[in-house]
């Protein structure tokens, strides 16, 4: 790892509040002079370990429904799915906070090795209960990387738009071809290895701990604000807790898609219910790989706008997305699948819409995050807590949803979901207009 000096600014005594803002700046210009090999090393690190997560949640839901003889219980299906995003989402704000107090460095290290530790017992678990436990360990370990890369990716990315808006898309790029690699390597592994899967999972958390520890400059513990300071932040009137609740919604639409569109696609013949058709998993896999490359294609067709817009308006022009992509399911599954070819164009074209909400929503926050550079990782985590609380709440309404109805459930719940993340934004648009805008664009000195 490469190590890097610990400077105090010139002139500004150390521990005076001016001396901790000035000396985060310096300690962050120095990470941007090795800004294309972290960002590199940060990004591989976020695509390995989004794949080793996606992949167990895969193979989890194919375990579970061969357990139950191909009729699997949603509602166990959506607990063991949430099990892994409730110890993120509880873990990320704690653990990040640690990172930034004494260096975020070794978290990047230990995250992804404890998320190894986490599947190497999924592997031993043999009922739902043992599944859910053996991930709430993974999910720590997630807890403890997702936010201090993030935070990371925003430090190397300060005061530069352009910049930022390829890093944030380049953060959710990773994000979603990790979502593509584990959807993949989760079904194919599956079926060639069963159990044995969950090994070959683990060695991929190794390897991401490997990259951090080679590639990722050191970046020394900073002197962090006082705890409220970071909890008015982000829960006092700003911009941060407006736009949290629409985060959470949108991030609870994937999260309910994720955990249990496998199981649905695998599960039995219903009658009225066409999506429900006994699916290979390698199939499976190949159509859920499909659609996380249209969102990859959509988040490059949106980058350029979001290098020149704010990211609230994408935010709310990506939204829209997602009713074309449920209309296109809703024909899909009650029409006969000959006609599939198309339902397919406007689910691809849903797709792709959708793309843009991601990158702007890193944006949004990674703007948020000026307010406080000492406690990026801090308040990046709230990606995190976003990103699982949404995915917890997704998947147990999900299973619900899909326990009752079927795919219908899910595409109705979708629906439900998208329409209040739209109504969401545009409350935030009217209360705090241009106010992360103005955040990014302050300016410090130069180093």
């Amino acid at each position: 790892m490469i190590d890097e000096p610990f400077h105090v600014p010139p002139g500004v005594p150390e521990g005076h509040p001016e001396g901790d803002h000035t000396l985060a700046r310096s300690l962050e210009s120095e990470l941007r002079e090795h800004r294309p090999a972290t960002l590199t090393a940060l990004l591989t690190a976020t695509g390995l370990l989004r794949v080793a997560t996606v992949g167990t949640a895969v193979a989890v839901q194919f375990d579970l429904s061969d357990l139950a003889g191909g009729r699997p219980n949603g509602v166990a299906i959506g607990f063991v799915g949430a099990s892994q995003a409730i110890t993120e989402m509880i873990f990320a704000p704690i653990l990040a906070r640690y990172a930034d107090r004494f260096g975020r460095s070794r978290f990047l290290v230990l995250g992804p090795l404890l998320g190894m530790i986490g599947v190497l017992l999924v592997a031993a678990g043999v009922n739902a209960a043992q599944l859910a436990g053996a991930r709430l360990i993974e999910g720590i370990g997630a807890a403890a990387f997702v936010p201090v890369a993030l935070g990371t990716v925003a430090a190397a990315s300060s005061h530069n738009r352009p910049v930022r808006a390829r890093a944030s898309s380049a953060f959710e790029g990773a994000t979603l071809a990790g979502y593509a690699g584990g959807f993949a390597l989760g079904s194919f592994a599956w079926v060639a290895f069963h159990r044995g899967a969950f090994l070959l999972l683990a060695v991929l958390y190794l390897a991401a701990a490997v990259i951090c520890l080679v590639w990722v400059p050191r970046l020394q513990p900073m002197l962090v604000s006082p705890l409220r300071t970071v909890v008015r932040a982000v829960l006092g009137p700003g911009p941060m807790r407006s736009f949290l609740p629409a985060w959470l919604t949108g991030f609870a639409l994937l999260g309910a898609f994720m955990a249990n569109l496998a199981a649905l696609l695998r599960h039995r013949p219903e009658p009225g219910q066409a999506l429900l058709h006994h699916f290979d998993e390698r199939v499976i896999g190949l159509l859920l790989v499909a659609w996380i490359v249209f969102f990859l294609i959509g988040i490059v067709l949106w980058t350029p706008l979001l290098a020149r817009s704010r990211p609230l308006p994408i935010m709310r022009r990506a939204v829209p997305g997602a009713w074309l992509v449920l209309f296109a399911l809703l024909l899909l599954n009650h029409s006969q699948l000959s006609l599939a070819p198309l339902c397919f164009p406007l689910l691809a074209l849903g797709v792709m819409w959708l793309g843009g909400f991601g990158p702007a929503a890193v944006a949004y926050l990674a703007d948020c995050s000026e307010a406080l550079v000492a406690d990026r990782a801090a308040l990046m985590s709230f990606y995190t807590v976003a990103l699982a609380g949404g995915g917890a709440i997704g998947a147990v309404l999900g299973g619900a949803a899909t326990r009752l109805f079927f795919a219908d459930g899910l595409i109705g719940l979708g629906l439900i979901l998208s329409v209040i993340t739209f109504g969401l934004l545009a409350i935030v648009a009217r209360q705090e207009p241009g106010t992360p805008a103005r955040l990014s664009e302050a300016r410090s000195p130069a180093p």
